[in-house]
């Protein structure tokens, strides 16, 4: 591989518990019982918006609330005005995470961050955490027209660094990220930890890792 795209939240970074109580703070506001830490964890992975969608869902009962719903778009104003004083404040990598981006950048790999998390808290969290100079390309949730599981993001990151889809791999948690590496003919690579929701990693046919340092071993 010459090129290893991770994903952000539930793959390189626990962001879960700041996630959950900024969109707690917004359901607040919105007059809404708050949700679990579990049931907030559940939710994670395809966007602010969806994450907020899935939340107004379980809070209300109504299943017809969509992201382009009034409600929907008021808590994620707020949402995103909690979030951003609180994104760093408990949020950490997961064990291995530097360890396994120098490893293979001291390889000669290139390395980038494809993620559905708005470009916003992206910037705001990569310095805190270590990590804004270790990727030759950052592609966000708001940088294109569309999100993981749809294969844009992967490929337009492919294209910025000229790498062909056979000598790239996505390595990420959710049903977002295997589906869009499958769409852009990239290897996916998933990890046992992370935000699963739905998705049985074990089931989906693909290459499984229990730690990332795993990606420094032989596949």
């Amino acid at each position: 591989m010459n090129l290893y795209l991770f994903d952000f939240d539930g793959t390189l970074v626990d962001s879960a518990p700041d996630l959950v109580r900024a969109l707690n703070l917004a359901l607040a506001r919105a007059g809404l019982n708050s949700i679990s830490l579990a049931e907030g964890t559940a939710m994670v992975g395809h966007g602010s918006a969806k994450l907020v969608e899935r939340a107004l869902r379980a809070t209300t009962g109504d299943h017809s609330i969509t992201t382009d719903s009034p409600l929907a778009r008021i808590v994620l104003s707020v949402f995103i005005e909690m979030y951003g004083p609180i994104c760093t404040e408990t949020s950490h990598l997961y064990p291995g995470a530097i360890e396994t981006l120098d490893g293979l950048a001291a390889r000669g790999c290139q390395l980038g961050l494809v993620t559905n998390k708005p470009r916003e808290f992206v910037d705001r969290m990569l310095k805190p955490l270590g990590l804004d100079e270790r990727f030759q390309v950052v592609v966000a949730g708001d940088d294109l027209a569309t999100k993981k599981p749809a294969p844009e993001m992967v490929i337009h990151a492919l294209q910025l660094l000229s790498v062909d889809p056979s000598q790239a791999c996505l390595i990420g948690d959710s049903m977002a990220d295997l589906g869009a590496a499958q769409a852009a003919s990239v290897t996916p690579i998933l990890v046992r930890y992370g935000y699963h929701g739905d998705l049985d990693v074990d089931s989906a046919g693909v290459r499984v890792i229990d730690h990332l340092t795993a990606l420094l071993e032989p596949a």
